[in-house]
């Protein structure tokens, strides 16, 4: 079945492939029958076509394009799926923290090159905030109820990993808490904030170097939004490597000169650890997951001075 969707790209951008190279579940190498030229397929959806035409209308240049087809269009409908094709660019092995370096680097200039200022929305961004309150109120009692259980139960190794790292857990409640005031209180306001076109999916896979430029890759899951939830996942992805991303981060959130933004990357990389934080029973999957969530909320509070007792927000 593939070979004839590949065969029925082949018509449509006018190229015959020899052969074909899986590289994951959704994307292919394929090799040019004609030449010695390569191209890389990736199974897309019906939306990443607004997206690489937005992008490509506005001049953003750091962005891998895919080929336009016979119609102009950058992605292709072949039966009932989506597909795109580019011109196979290998990604050489450089080391993850100069990747990372060069990753928030095109971030911040996707941000800066397609920004607008827009009001928080007061029904919609309060609406989903109070969601995300009522999510975590439930998500820290469903964690209380879960170390009772393990309290009462017989003491072994997994219960002693789990009761001495729920206070890390205990100590983001409060700070999560303030964050959440804070940034309800901004919507009250109508603030006006950074919009822009952000990746939202910012893994160092998703840069290339090519002849000395770098490019950003695997837009599906982009859209418009606010800066910071690029930063948030960002940190996520690359607080293992070791270089300083704390002050990386803070460069970036520096440019805004507006603490919102900052704040709001606090609330998101929390959010995330507490929304990994999977309690099923007391075993050695969950105890390694309650540990490393734990772990990783200590690690971030910590880098950036977040403290139980802070009154400043």
């Amino acid at each position: 079945m593939i070979r004839n969707v590949f065969a029925n790209l082949g018509n449509i951008y006018k190229l015959r492939f020899s052969s074909f190279m899986p590289i994951s579940s959704r994307t292919y190498r394929l090799k040019c029958k004609d030449s010695d030229n390569c191209f890389f397929v990736k199974m897309s959806n019906i939306y990443s076509q607004e997206k690489y035409r937005f992008l490509y209308e506005q001049g953003i240049n750091n962005i891998i394009y895919p080929l336009r087809n016979n119609k102009g269009s950058f992605v292709t409908k072949v039966n009932k799926d989506y597909y795109y094709i580019s011109e196979f660019l290998p990604d050489y092995d450089f080391a993850g923290e100069i990747k990372a370096v060069g990753l928030i680097d095109e971030l911040s200039l996707l941000h800066q090159n397609t920004y607008f200022k827009r009001q928080l929305s007061v029904d919609f961004s309060r609406r989903k905030m109070e969601e995300l309150f009522e999510y975590l109120d439930y998500k820290f009692g469903m964690l209380e109820t879960f170390v009772r259980t393990v309290e009462s139960s017989p003491f072994d190794e997994y219960s002693i990993l789990i009761l001495k790292n729920y206070q890390y857990i205990l100590d983001a409640k409060p700070v999560m808490g303030r964050l959440h005031r804070y940034i309800i209180s901004a919507i009250k306001e109508k603030k006006s904030v950074s919009y822009a076109f952000i990746h939202n999916n910012p893994k160092t896979s998703h840069l290339l170097k090519v002849a000395g430029k770098q490019y950003l890759t695997s837009i599906e899951k982009a859209k418009m939004g606010v800066p910071a939830l690029d930063l948030a996942k960002y940190y996520i992805e690359n607080e293992y490597l070791n270089f300083d991303i704390k002050n990386i981060i803070n460069e970036h959130l520096d440019k805004y000169d507006d603490e919102f933004y900052r704040n709001y990357f606090y609330f998101l990389v929390m959010l995330y650890y507490i929304k990994s934080l999977s309690v099923y029973k007391k075993d050695y999957v969950t105890t390694q997951n309650f540990v490393f969530s734990a772990h990783s909320l200590k690690k971030f509070m910590e880098m950036f001075g977040l403290k139980v007792e802070d009154k400043t927000m």
